[in-house]
């Protein structure tokens, strides 16, 4: 599809007519002046999106000011650019009150256009109350062509320009005896016009919508994005979703292979049996037959002194131990009361414990305990 664009004629007032020429195929297809240029052009039509078409704001020539600056050798792109911008804003009377933008023409040569801020930032407004949102803003004779000798006019409707080199005015008869007198003007019309208009899109490199004003893009994405991204989105879900159930299916795996081999390590002492926890109930009784597993002498001695240890007032006088896996022992202190902290230590360790308290021919406190694994 050829490049589609609607020029209009940047408002200096509000609610005014605005002339506006819709280019298409490479030629202008319509133009007028309407209040609203887009309604009138129908440049929108109805296969189109407003990001197929081009908007071109032409600023009149009596509010801008076009100035060409003499090349600066060995400098860069961007730093020939700045230069021209500060040459300009320090030869302007209202610096700071002025938009400036530069760009390289077709000489080489830095050029820049300013224009007030308060127009440009005014018209904006206007054009959005339009719902118009340009894309490039430039002056009008700008889009003038560049003739080696002479000068050439254009008539807009709004504007009439005239334009030799990097001299761009409004065409006044005082301002051609002053500025032009030596040169023969050819005026710009009809085809010649058009052709002229046709070729705007090409010219929007001088553009105020810079800085302050450039325009302000929003991103949007086509149904074949938006196909990518939910398919993005999908296998981001699934991935997500299949790591852990991978992970899952990795444990069960080493789970059941530490089973088969508990199981197998289990066979030469409990014979056969159908899974882990048959064979940890045989080994159990096995051990209890034998005098072992949590009925052996270490299991609740061990648990005696561990109480002791948070008693150090505390001595054992005596131990035994019997064949149904209970530790008899005398434990002597002071007092009574400094028995009872170890006796609650293995019952909350889960001991059965007995206990009987007596005195000995010293006066010492003694007690006569049992202790007896759960």
């Amino acid at each position: 599809m050829s490049q589609s664009v609607l020029l209009i004629a940047f408002p200096a007032t509000d609610g005014e007519a605005l002339p506006w020429w819709h280019v298409a195929d490479g030629s202008v297809q319509a133009w007028g002046c309407d209040p609203d240029p887009v309604m009138a052009s129908q440049a929108y039509g109805p296969d189109q999106a407003k990001g197929d078409v081009k908007v071109i704001a032409l600023v009149p020539s009596h509010l801008t000011t076009v100035i060409g600056h003499e090349p600066i050798s060995d400098v860069t792109r961007g730093q020939a650019l700045t230069a021209a911008i500060l040459a300009a804003k320090a030869q302007s009377l209202e610096g700071d009150k002025v938009h400036i933008v530069a760009t390289i023409d077709s000489a080489g040569e830095p050029v820049t256009a300013s224009v007030g801020r308060d127009i440009l930032s005014s018209g904006l407004v206007h054009l959005k109350a339009l719902d118009i949102d340009p894309d490039a803003i430039i002056p009008a004779g700008w889009l003038l062509p560049v003739t080696e000798d002479g000068a050439v006019s254009a008539d807009f409707g709004f504007d009439h320009v005239v334009r030799a080199e990097n001299i761009i005015a409004t065409d006044d008869p005082v301002l051609r005896d002053i500025l032009f007198a030596d040169r023969t003007v050819r005026p710009i019309a009809g085809d010649a016009f058009n052709t002229m208009m046709a070729g705007a899109w090409d010219k929007s490199d001088l553009n105020f919508r810079a800085g302050p004003f450039a325009k302000k893009t929003r991103r949007a994405m086509d149904a074949r994005q938006k196909r990518r991204l939910g398919w993005m989105v999908a296998a981001l879900v699934i991935l997500s979703l299949a790591i852990p159930l991978v992970q899952l299916a990795q444990y069960h795996w080493a789970a059941g292979k530490a089973d088969d081999a508990a199981l197998a390590s289990a066979v030469p002492v409990v014979g056969e049996t159908e899974d882990p926890d048959s064979a940890e109930r045989a080994l159990d009784k096995r051990l209890i037959a034998e005098n072992r597993g949590n009925i052996m002498f270490p299991v609740p001695a061990s648990a005696l002194y561990s109480a002791l240890q948070q008693v150090p007032n505390v001595s054992i006088s005596r131990m035994a131990y019997g064949e149904n896996g209970i530790v008899s022992a005398t434990l002597s202190a002071v007092r009574n009361e400094d028995i009872n902290p170890a006796l609650l230590a293995m019952q909350e360790a889960g001991f059965i414990i007995t206990a009987t308290p007596r005195t000995d021919a010293t006066g010492s406190a003694q007690a006569d305990i049992t202790v007896r694994a759960p």
